[in-house]
């Protein structure tokens, strides 16, 4: 696309913010790189169109951000100068609508058609490109929300997921209904639908995955049934390394050497999972009365010092900070 506008754009904010579904509009580039300023990290903005305009709707639940996007034809590109160490990593999946796109991380490429999905890193350099008017759904989260280690995901960034098929059949009109309904998504509610997509989101890209496997790999499988039993276990104190191991009748050994290829550790990973269930019982009101320690052993976290230091080093603040601060906030 050969740029009669384009512009380097740094946010005003670092993090995702709190917000409404309000639509804004941008009558010019200008405008409009003044709109996307202020979302997802420092990007490069272009476009050859000499009347643009564009629409925006956002609406935020939790730590998630979904944006429906109505645009002229423009490139949106994050390049490695603008990536600091210490910024916040967030995971983009998109849902084209209208239009036709085309997107580039990690060495790969892939056309985009309406009804297509793909997902991006917002913390290693990629290129967005919209050909002509586009309507798109744009959904953005910590790397943290998905039970994927990051290494597992950047073997599918990049890639188009068919919304006609498989287990994207299930996600591309859930996804479109989300867009839809911005302003239902408050609250408690709000944030388990959210959580609902993002489980959706984790069985898509894992059968992404398997079917990019060779025919007869079977580990990607394993780790699978791993995943899920140990999901299902959580609540047990005494689940560990070797207790997922004896279950499923392998070595301790190769338990790890399956999580390792995926760059995680197996207590790592049952430590994350617990304490994700710990914080959404943070901010549930079901929940809002029952001691924090309480919450913490309904999912094997019984030494209480001990799952205050990893909450505290998980999301940068106390348990009893983090449900005091969203208390405020939702009030």
């Amino acid at each position: 696309m050969s740029s009669l506008e384009q512009a380097t754009v740094t946010p005003t904010r670092s993090r995702l913010q709190a917000g409404s579904s309000s639509e804004l509009r941008a009558e010019n580039f200008s405008d409009w790189i003044s709109l996307v300023g202020n979302r997802f990290g420092q990007l490069s903005l272009s476009t050859n169109v000499p009347r643009f305009y564009g629409s925006l709707r956002s609406t935020h639940v939790d730590e998630t951000c979904i944006t429906e996007i109505s645009a002229c034809a423009h490139r949106v590109r994050r390049v490695a100068s603008q990536i600091e160490p210490t910024d916040a990593k967030f995971l983009k999946l998109s849902l084209l609508l209208e239009g036709r796109g085309f997107v580039a991380q990690d060495g790969r490429s892939a056309v985009l058609r309406p009804g297509d999905l793909a997902i991006y890193d917002t913390s290693r350099p990629y290129t967005f490109e919209f050909e002509d008017n586009v309507h798109v759904l744009l959904m953005v989260f910590p790397h943290h929300m998905v039970g994927m280690s990051a290494d597992l995901l950047h073997q599918v960034t990049a890639v188009a997921i068919a919304g006609d098929r498989g287990i994207g059949k299930v996600i591309s009109p859930f996804m479109e209904h989300l867009g839809a309904n911005l302003d239902l998504l408050q609250g408690i509610n709000g944030i388990r639908v959210m959580h609902s997509a993002l489980d959706l989101i984790t069985a898509l890209l894992s059968s992404e995955l398997a079917r990019k496997k060779p025919e007869g790999d079977t580990r990607r499988a394993h780790t699978e049934k791993l995943r899920l039993y140990i999901e299902s276990n959580l609540s047990d104190p005494d689940l560990s390394t070797a207790r997922v191991a004896a279950a499923h009748f392998m070595s301790v050994r190769y338990l790890q050497y399956l999580f390792k290829e995926q760059g995680q550790t197996v207590s790592g990973y049952i430590r994350e999972r617990r304490l994700e269930r710990c914080r959404m019982d943070l901010l549930d009101p079901a929940f809002a009365t029952q001691p924090i320690h309480l919450i913490a052993a309904r999912w094997g976290l019984l030494d209480g010092a001990y799952f205050s230091k990893k909450f505290k080093a998980a999301y940068g603040e106390s348990a009893r900070q983090y449900r005091l601060r969203n208390r405020h906030d939702a009030a």
